[in-house]
């Protein structure tokens, strides 16, 4: 599973090969990635989202006389605050279990957890500075937020890996990414009709996603809905947490080939 590739190996960036590193990863590894993506990743949405429904904040009668907006304001900030930690500690975590997949070595979770924690500040910057770059961009025409969100596709394991700062891992995803946008959006398409398919699916066997905006006054979240919730969550994280990094992984042996030697050695 070692990521160097020898002069003679086909030094172009294939999609493909960044699925098959991706999933590689997670069943070379699976208790540590699908953990990492059911407790760290959908479980804390789906008890926030039961909070907010128990409080009663957001709901239409509520709303309606005006009792609940200022709770929902303030509810709706700190689930936003904590929603960016989660997925912060989640990404850094997940790049720290797929590179080591990558080279052959199952790390625990504690391992992967400790690499999250100790990047877990500068990408909440990142994920901040990316959040408002794309929105910036998509109020521009749309254009220029999908050329940012190409550009900016492995920030994140570029910070993570490279520990180049948060400037730095926009400049490096932007170096990495030169000339594979086409490509990435190929990645990104497959990605969400993928879980367009895959919410579908859970729906279709009865089991309604999670989430707040689809919890009614009267009615409230199901067991449906939360297995649901848990299932679709893990999926997403668990993917979406090792096709980053397996991008920048496909990205960097493109580009620099027997420099990709032995990335575990950084986390060491």
């Amino acid at each position: 599973m070692a990521t160097v590739a020898g002069a003679d190996e086909d030094r172009s960036v294939s999609i493909g090969r960044v699925f098959q590193r991706a999933f590689s990863a997670i069943t070379f590894n699976p208790l540590v990635i699908l953990g990492l993506a059911l407790v760290i990743g959908a479980i804390p949405g789906i008890i926030m989202t039961f909070l907010f429904y128990r409080l009663g904040i957001g709901a239409p009668a509520a709303l309606r006389s005006g009792a609940s907006v200022n709770a929902m304001i303030g509810a709706t900030a700190v689930t936003s605050v904590l929603t960016l930690v989660i997925s912060s500690l989640v990404q850094g975590a997940l790049t720290r279990a797929t590179v080591s997949a990558a080279e052959g070595r199952r790390v625990t979770f504690g391992e992967s957890l400790g690499t999250g924690l100790r990047v877990i500040l500068p990408l909440i910057g990142l994920s901040i500075l990316l959040a408002f770059g794309l929105m910036v961009g998509f109020l521009l025409l749309v254009i220029p937020g999908i050329i940012l969100l190409l550009m900016w596709a492995v920030a994140v394991p570029s910070l993570v890996i490279e520990r180049v700062g948060v400037i730095g891992a926009f400049t490096r995803s932007a170096e990495l990414t030169k000339g594979s946008k086409w490509k990435i959006l190929a990645l990104f398409i497959v990605l969400l009709v993928g879980y367009w398919l895959l919410s579908a699916a859970i729906a279709l066997i009865g089991l309604g996603t999670f989430n707040a905006a689809n919890l009614s006054a009267s009615g409230g979240p199901t067991a449906a809905n939360a297995i649901g919730g848990v299932i679709v969550g893990t999926i997403f994280n668990a993917v979406w947490g090792t096709i980053q990094p397996s991008l920048y992984v496909e990205l960097r042996q493109a580009k620099e080939g027997n420099s990709m030697e032995n990335l575990e050695a950084i986390f060491a």
